[in-house]
């Protein structure tokens, strides 16, 4: 998995070398080369383990026998286990060890001033370098849906009479029940999950090259100072110049004074970018209705020696009710992350549409005109087990009684619709990377990877001093002579 590249913002072309910058880059890059060199070897086992297991089946084909090749692949599976131990023992020590040398890079500095003389110096593009991809991508997806459904439906009727005589008197009692209940619950899940892992590397084949590179040398004077004036301050007057220039060039120095000057550089990118969305929506929906109607009748016919009479009461009562329960959650849910150096790559947002689930009627005129379809319903069914009813009495027989029409009456489920929100998902990723993939072959941007120095010490400021000042020979100032301890 290639490593995103260090960079510290003062080590860019015709800057003066930062030491501890640079040391600081290359400790980054040298743990980094640990960690891509693991993985690197654990991805050429894998890539080795799935090219065998392709040969094998097509050897299989061929009816040819298979079972050396088994014994090699155990073998390389025992290697590939070993890889990856060590590429996570190494990725995790590494990582560890990073943390202190990346708070080393600073994001804001202020450095002395670049000896460079901008107008005469040119700075060219070639191609010294070649261009290169490293790339690894890992993705996982998952879908879910589930849903379930419960509905139940009950009619129940009845119908009870009852008749007597005694001592000329006769009563009669009459009790017809109808109940009616719809019953549904329904649940659903959906979600929707998944990562993307993308880390790419990419070389450039053209480099920036200072040529000519032009010294200022007041401002070169000016940048030895503040590194070395402490120790070695360069005077800019007309007497030390000529001391140092009859002096220079005597003794041959090893490792001498000096500082750097970046005067090219080749360039890379990377693109280390991750992404993990979740979508998951659900919905628990309870409804309950039910309807009772009840009718009682009573009569009495008194018949005497003296005189008749009759007289009759009746009741009846009917009941409905509603019952529901909703309950829609939607979590949506997107980490993103990238960090891309030498590029800026087009990151497009994508639209996901937020909504729950809601009653298609939830008002009291609707669910009160539902709940009296259902209890006129209830109340016909109850009218067909009296008629059923009094047709037995009349023929003294038994016959079915007709069954009354379910009438549907429960409520139905809409969205509701709470517009969209543009987010980052893997969608956007994989565009930033079509994108970064299209801006690095054209090779104009880069992060510097390789750095080219210019070496400037003291002897060579003074010889562009005296050039500057005293461009012919004869007019070089003569050194001061040396004063002669007096004699005694």
């Amino acid at each position: 998995m290639p490593s995103t590249i260090p960079y510290d913002p003062s080590l860019v072309l015709a800057s003066v070398v930062n030491e501890k910058a640079v040391k600081t880059v290359k400790a980054i890059s040298d743990k980094q080369k640990l960690i891509d060199a693991a993985q690197d070897h654990m991805n050429a086992l894998l890539s080795t383990r799935r090219s065998l297991d392709m040969t094998k089946s097509e050897l299989l084909n061929m009816n040819i026998d298979v079972a050396d090749l088994e014994a090699e692949v155990e073998k390389l599976d025992t290697d590939l286990k070993a890889a990856a131990k060590t590429y996570v023992d190494t990725k995790i020590q590494m990582e560890k060890e990073l943390v202190k040398d990346r708070a080393g890079l600073s994001g804001v500095r202020a450095d002395v001033e670049s000896p460079i003389d901008y107008v005469k110096t040119q700075i060219k593009t070639m191609p010294l370098a070649a261009d290169s991809i490293n790339m690894d991508v890992q993705y996982f997806s998952q879908d879910m849906n589930k849903e379930g459904s419960s509905s139940h439906s009950d009619q129940i009727t009845s119908f009870i009479a009852s008749q007597g005589s005694w001592l000329g008197k006769s009563a009669s009692t009459e009790l017809t029940n109808a109940v009616s209940k719809q019953v549904n619950e329904q649940v659903k899940r959906h979600s929707i999950s998944g990562t993307l892992v993308i880390s790419v590397s990419c070389t450039h084949k053209n480099a920036n090259i200072m040529a000519p590179l032009v010294i200022d040398v007041d401002k070169g004077i000016k940048v030895w100072n503040s590194i070395y004036g402490d120790s070695e301050f360069l005077s800019a007057n007309k007497e030390d110049m000529a001391k140092l220039c009859a002096e220079r060039g005597k003794e041959k120095k090893e490792n001498e004074t000096h500082f750097s000057i970046i005067s090219g550089t080749t360039f890379g990118s990377s693109f280390v970018g991750m992404v993990h969305i979740l979508n998951t929506s659900d919905t628990n929906v309870n409804e309950t209705m039910s309807s009772m109607a009840t009718s009682m009748q009573a009569q009495m016919d008194a018949a005497a020696w003296f005189a008749s009479a009759s007289g009759g009461f009746g009741a009846s009562a009917s009941i409905a009710n509603d019952v529901k329960n909703l309950l829609s959650t939607q979590n949506i849910s997107s980490h993103v992350t990238m960090i891309c150096m030498g590029t800026i790559p087009s990151m497009v947002a994508h639209e996901v549409q937020l909504g729950v689930e809601k009653f298609a009627t939830f008002d009291p005129k609707a669910n009160l005109e539902a709940l009296a379809t259902f209890q006129n319903a209830t109340n016909a069914n109850q009218g067909s087990v009296q008629q059923s009813a009094a047709a037995a009495r009349t023929g003294g027989q038994m016959i079915a009684m007709k069954q009354g029409d379910v009438k549907a009456a429960l409520s139905a489920l809409a969205d509701i619709d709470d517009g969209s929100n543009k987010i980052l998902d893997i969608n956007s990723m994989m565009t930033a990377l079509e994108d970064y993939l299209k801006k690095a072959a054209n090779g104009t941007s880069g992060v510097p990877i390789n750095y080219y120095l210019h070496d400037v010490t003291k002897d060579m400021l003074v010889d562009l001093w005296v050039a500057k000042y005293y461009p012919r020979k004869e007019e070089v100032p003569p050194a001061a002579p040396k004063e002669e301890a007096p004699k005694e």
